[in-house]
């Protein structure tokens, strides 16, 4: 990226550079049915195009059609009269593969993108979306994708194109969607590394991005729904709810975008090593044997080797090898794997430590009776088990998930029971809120739910209430 201030940058990217990459892009994908990759001019137009991409990258370029209008990076791009017939053109191109658009992730080279258009101009008609995205995968294409019309809506692409403002509905909705989305990416991305013994690195960009956006749009519903423990695929939803909760942490300390993109990866592939640990030790009931803790304790290092498998040594890569290492190595020198020097944990590597630390501690687990709720673990993180966390890492977890974390059951100064349902970033006192019992003993009915977004500035938090005393189901609450 330039230099120049945001306002400046983004009227370039509206005028300027936004227009010359789509007519870039229209002109290559036709050239590309007529020319091989070897030719000259074809690979002076993907030089052409690839230097407008790395003028405008934030840790990806997204360009999405629209009708005839085309958006990067969620600027509407204004198209020169002279250049109007060929936004149409490549609209309808996209259009009638059922594409609305591309994913370049920062990374991409010259051959990559030759090799990912070439395939957009191979694959026609209404399943080519579908052809491109095999193709692509097959041809070990990591930092390019595209973007299916079904997938603008699930992405949550569409209102962060349009930037318009939304309701707390539509973010809940949104989030609900993202997460799902995420979780199911989990699974099929963790099968394929367990089944090639490689990370299945251009999956797990794919699915975290939207996380990240959805940082970005600074909505946290998305981090309420890692209060969610009632799944059947724990393995899964535990490393998606480390991801978002590491990119949340990182959020607030002040990341940037392409930052948090590669934090959020790293997060999900925190637990790469559990691959090799048999089943029946991972999910065993009672307590493990001093050879099953042994394979328990090897996990970091095991997941280092499966990330040193990948080609190439990029920063990325250096950084996953490290949170993969690293995160069960506690700042006050607990954990494991040792160090034979005194070496502290990197920077994400303490982040996801804690985002790992906090999911498990409110994880059903067969030898509790309960799981921790988000308060409870919370108290201990920020009480007991403080020196094991970076204090700065301690902060951005309660900038995240607030005071009274999703879950958390409360009692207000003017006799409510309410249930948290996330933070409320302009005051962590008065989290949103689900009334469940009103001050005069009334029940609001699960057809008209009460809510208070966020709870309103004259109530206050009295009593956080334990779940031993609540005859309800928190899970059911939350996922209502």
């Amino acid at each position: 990226m330039s230099d120049w201030p945001l306002e400046d940058d983004e009227r370039s990217l509206e005028t300027v550079l936004g227009p010359q990459l789509v007519v870039r892009l229209h002109g290559l994908l036709r050239a590309m049915r007529i020319y091989e990759l070897t030719n000259q001019a074809i690979r002076d137009q993907l030089a052409d195009l690839l230097s407008l991409i790395q003028r405008v990258m934030e840790g990806e370029v997204l360009v999405v059609a629209m009708g005839s209008c085309f958006y990067v990076n969620g600027v509407r791009i204004r198209a020169h009269p002279s250049q109007m017939a060929l936004f149409e053109n490549l609209s309808a191109e996209l259009d009638q593969r059922r594409l609305s658009g591309v994913r370049l992730l920062d990374g991409i080279g010259a051959e990559e993108l030759g090799a990912f258009l070439k395939l957009v101009a191979k694959h026609e008609g209404a399943k080519a979306a579908e052809k491109i995205a095999e193709a692509a995968l097959a041809a070990g294409i990591q930092n390019a994708c595209p973007i299916t019309v079904e997938e603008l809506q699930s992405l949550g692409l569409q209102n962060a194109v349009a930037q318009e403002p939304l309701d707390r509905a539509d973010e809940r909705g949104r989030a609900r969607q993202t997460f799902q989305n995420a979780v199911h990416g989990a699974r099929r991305a963790l099968l394929a590394t367990a089944r090639t013994g490689k990370p299945a690195l251009r999956r797990v960009k794919r699915l975290i991005q939207p996380v990240v956006d959805t940082m970005m749009r600074n909505e946290y519903s998305i981090v309420g729904l890692t209060a969610l423990k009632d799944h059947d695929e724990y393995t899964y939803v535990h490393c998606v709810n480390v991801s978002i909760l590491s990119v949340a942490m990182a959020h607030a300390l002040g990341f940037p975008r392409m930052a948090l993109a590669n934090l959020g990866v790293a997060a999900l592939l925190h637990d790469l090593g559990k691959l090799e640990i048999p089943a029946d030790v991972l999910c065993k009931p009672s307590r493990l044997d001093e050879r099953e803790w042994e394979l328990i304790r090897r996990h970091p290092l095991r997941g280092l080797i499966m990330v040193s498998r990948m080609p190439g040594l990029p920063s990325t890569t250096l950084d996953m090898m490290r949170v993969c290492l690293q995160h069960h190595r506690m700042m006050d020198g607990s954990g494991y794997p040792k160090s034979a020097r005194d070496e502290r944990p990197s920077v994400l590597s303490r982040i996801v430590a804690l985002a790992d630390c906090f999911d498990a501690m409110t994880a059903h687990r067969e030898y509790r009776s309960r799981p921790y709720t988000g308060y409870e673990a919370l108290q201990i993180v920020l009480g007991s088990e403080h020196e094991r966390f970076d204090p700065a890492v301690r902060w951005a977890l309660m900038k995240s998930v607030g005071l009274y974390p999703a879950g958390s059951l409360l009692q207000t100064s003017s006799g409510y029971l309410v249930i948290s349902l996330g933070i409320n970033p302009d005051d962590l006192r008065r989290p949103h809120c689900r009334v469940l019992a009103r001050r005069d003993g009334t029940i609001p009915p699960d057809s008209h739910p009460e809510l208070w977004e966020p709870m309103p500035a004259d109530e206050n938090v009295v009593r956080v209430v334990p779940p031993d005393e609540f005859d309800g189901e928190v899970e059911q609450l939350l996922a209502a």
